[in-house]
């Protein structure tokens, strides 16, 4: 007695092994299935291997609703008949499960399964609608995660206030960014990824993808009100990936900076990074080789941090304000001001782009199609030929909108616009500003103990060309 599909390839089906392995040792002599589909549905090939394996061991096959028994004259044709024709019949299956959801996700519709915690999708309405009682900590642990709470620290809270998730479990890291990279989530519709086994082997278990699915025109498809909007989801899965250190094949956490110019900052003997230590008031940036491996591994330097970032802070301003329309820093700086400030736009440009050429192979194809293999009439050609391009053309000038920067160079050498800029940034904020026109920052050491030379003498960046 076994439930497991008998017609996949990387489905284990433990009990069947176990029966096999059995007549194999030649502990029984018979084995009893209930139908020939339930003992393989691969066809007359896999049928007729097990039957020679059972000749061999002088045991039988004995299918009872067909009353079969394979130790009889005459009767491997009719388990290979049987077998092909179930073979064909999960062939028609397969066939129409799949039909039935490319036609629901083509429909815009919920094709059926386990939404993420905070929706839910009505029986036969293919909507996603926010979940009445899960919503409320749904849509809180949104907000602390748009705050840029790390997923373990909205978990540890939840766990706090004795909140579970659907089955009752408790909350971890894993479950909540699963949770997020669910389209659902959003309103959208999922596509999922299939598992693969340790050979590389096709498993019966899907994952949500963090990608939704999209029409002809690249469009995310809408089905319903989710936690969040698209746009917040975005930001979410931006400020995630920014914990995330890319390991070989893997990843692991990181701790965000909690200082200016930890990690930007280097020593002058080691050249190393220099990392911030000490309390707010006593904050002070030192060589990270000698903290950890001592004098001997270098000699290192120690700054008050509080002092080292008002003088970066100053020369930052001033170099920014000087920098010339077109030139590398301030292109860097308006690229990446423009992605920060507006994920959604960023996010729906590399839509575009991937709908542009989509759109352009199918223009592509349409032309071969009349053109080389004439299988198209020539008023089919023309009536797609017009839609393809009517298509194109209204995703070409979207692209050059969205591909058009604003020009701040304006604002950018307004020296006070720019202070209330740098004044509203985050800590975040501030860093990514400063690395995208420089490439290196030290400090030199100082001369003697008590050394008065002014920090800015002091500092050595390197800019960006």
């Amino acid at each position: 007695m076994e439930q497991r599909s008998a017609s996949k390839q990387h489905v284990r089906r433990e009990k069947l092994e176990g029966a096999m392995a059995a007549v194999m040792a030649g502990e029984i002599k018979t084995l009893a299935v209930w139908k020939t589909d339930r003992f393989d549905r691969r066809g007359m090939a896999a049928i007729g291997t097990a039957l020679d394996e059972f000749d061999r061991r002088r045991a039988r096959l004995f299918v009872l609703q067909e009353n079969l028994d394979s130790s009889q004259p005459g009767t491997r044709i009719v388990f290979a008949i049987l077998a092909e024709r179930a073979r064909e019949e999960i062939k028609d299956l397969t066939l129409r499960v799949t039909t039935g959801k490319h036609a629901a996700r083509t429909a815009g519709r919920w094709p059926g399964g386990r939404t993420p915690y905070g929706v839910r999708s009505p029986r036969g309405s293919g909507l996603i609608e926010p979940d009445p009682a899960e919503y409320p900590h749904a849509r809180r642990i949104a907000d602390e995660l748009l705050t840029g709470k790390s997923a373990m620290r909205v978990a540890h809270d939840l766990e706090r206030d004795g909140i579970r998730t659907r089955d009752g479990a408790r909350w971890d890291a894993r479950a909540i960014t699963r949770m997020v990279r669910s389209a659902a989530w959003a309103g959208l519709l999922s596509t999922k990824d299939r598992l693969l086994d340790e050979h590389g082997q096709p498993l019966d278990v899907w994952v949500p993808s963090a990608e939704p699915v999209r029409d002809a025109e690249g469009n995310p498809v809408v089905i319903g009100t989710g936690v969040v909007s698209p746009g917040e989801r975005l930001r979410i899965l931006a400020l995630i990936e920014a914990r995330i250190t890319k390991m070989g094949g893997g990843s692991r956490g990181k701790r965000p900076h909690t200082t200016f110019l930890g990690g930007i900052l280097t020593c002058p003997y080691c050249e190393k990074a220099m990392t911030g230590s000490g309390g707010d008031r006593g904050r002070m940036y030192r060589c990270r080789t000698r903290s950890v491996y001592g004098k001997d591994a270098c000699p290192g330097v120690v700054v008050r941090a509080q002092r080292m970032d008002a003088a970066v802070e100053a020369m930052w301003l001033s170099h920014v304000s000087a920098l010339e329309h077109g030139s590398p820093g301030l292109d860097a700086i308006v690229r990446r001001w423009a992605v920060l400030h507006d994920v959604e736009k960023e996010a729906r440009r590399k839509e575009v782009i991937a709908g542009l050429d989509a759109a352009k192979a199918r223009r592509d194809k349409l032309e071969h199609d009349f053109y080389v293999e004439g299988t198209l009439s020539e008023d089919r050609f023309k009536t797609l030929a017009v839609e393809q391009s009517a298509a194109l053309g209204a995703l070409e000038l979207e692209a050059a909108e969205l591909a058009r920067e604003a020009d701040l160079s304006v604002f950018f050498a307004d020296g006070e616009a720019l202070a209330d800029a740098w004044a509203e940034s985050t800590l975040t904020d501030r860093r990514m500003l400063l690395e995208c026109v420089l490439k290196a920052l030290t400090i030199t050491p100082a001369r003697f103990p008590g050394d008065h030379t002014p920090i800015l003498d002091r500092i050595v960046p390197r800019w960006v060309a």
